[in-house]
């Protein structure tokens, strides 16, 4: 199922997560289709089914009433299944992956019809509302071998191509996916891309030929320049100069990013970089900025990489 795919509830954050999946949609040319699951039974599931597609159809109409997005900016469908949501919509944006009755979702290996992006909001409906990062989103987070972007906020919020594209970076050849895809945005919107690299003593030491003694921060701050200039010369960015912004910060990383949600259109970030370990799915990072970022956050996994279930 090429195209965007979004996941849909009702809530107000799931509409928030439509109306701009449906810009985005627009802005790439792709079709959108929503997706809606259900885990109780509800006599017949044909039937059920059939009222639940309606209802999606439903909200699919009133997004585009409040976007002004008509069929001729962009194509619609509605899909509802019963099942896990994460499972559901990990199926409908990867439909090679094993679906499971709960959340053991192993990513397929043929992703000939994988979608370009899975949009979810950053809370639905669960028992602890909006004080956590919902249960859905860190799953379907955890688990996507595609792009996903959790959309925190009400249908207010809006593609602003005259704010900047921001793309952590810290010199892993994950970040160095999320540079390739942040670049890919900001050339399809015109929007400026800014590469984000935060930077700690911690982090970067020992620096080269310094075992014994203490450089000064300059010499550090010059050490996270090089390895950000690095980064985007493996990405292969080839925007013009003045749409790239380099910004070396010293400060903790997830700090960093959070802060510079404050004036982008979107965050970027790998599922984990080089603190990272094997076995962990989400990277600590990456969850705070998905939890605490002000805009959306896109989190990729780089194409060539192991799943933890196994699965490339």
């Amino acid at each position: 199922m090429r195209g965007v795919i979004v996941g849909v509830d009702g809530s107000e954050e799931s509409g928030g997560a439509l109306d701009w999946a449906l810009r985005e949609a627009a802005d790439r040319h792709a079709p959108l289709t929503g997706v809606l699951a259900w885990e109780s039974r509800q006599g017949a599931e044909a039937d059920v089914a059939e009222e639940k597609r309606a209802l999606v159809q439903d909200w699919l109409e009133a997004a585009r009433t409040r976007t002004g997005l008509g069929p001729d900016a962009v194509t619609t469908a509605a899909v509802a299944e019963r099942g896990s949501p994460a499972a559901v919509l990990l199926a409908a944006a990867q439909p090679g992956t094993a679906r499971a009755t709960d959340d053991e979702v192993r990513p397929a290996r043929d992703d000939t019809d994988d979608a370009e992006l899975l949009v979810v909001g950053r809370c639905g409906r669960g028992r602890l509302g909006r004080m956590v990062l919902g249960s859905v989103p860190t799953a379907v987070v955890q688990h996507a071998t595609v792009p996903v972007t959790v959309v925190r906020g009400t249908p207010d919020v809006r593609h602003d191509h005259a704010r900047p594209v921001v793309v952590g970076v810290d010199g892993s050849s994950t970040s160095v996916h999320a540079l390739r895809h942040g670049a890919d945005v900001a050339r399809r919107t015109g929007a400026t891309l800014e590469a984000l690299f935060c930077w700690q003593i911690v982090s970067l030491a020992p620096l080269p030929d310094s075992w014994g003694w203490t450089p000064p921060l300059d010499d550090y701050e010059r050490f996270a320049a090089q390895k950000l200039d690095a980064a985007l010369d493996a990405a292969g960015v080839d925007l013009p100069d003045d749409r790239v912004v380099r910004s070396v910060r010293h400060v903790q990383a997830a700090k960093g990013i959070i802060e510079a949600s404050s004036h982008a259109e979107r965050i970027v970030v790998g599922n984990r970089g080089v603190g990272g370990f094997d076995r962990l799915l989400l990277g600590s990072v990456s969850r705070h900025a998905i939890e605490y970022a002000h805009c959306p956050v896109t989190v990729v996994r780089p194409p060539d990489a192991t799943h933890p279930s196994g699965a490339a």
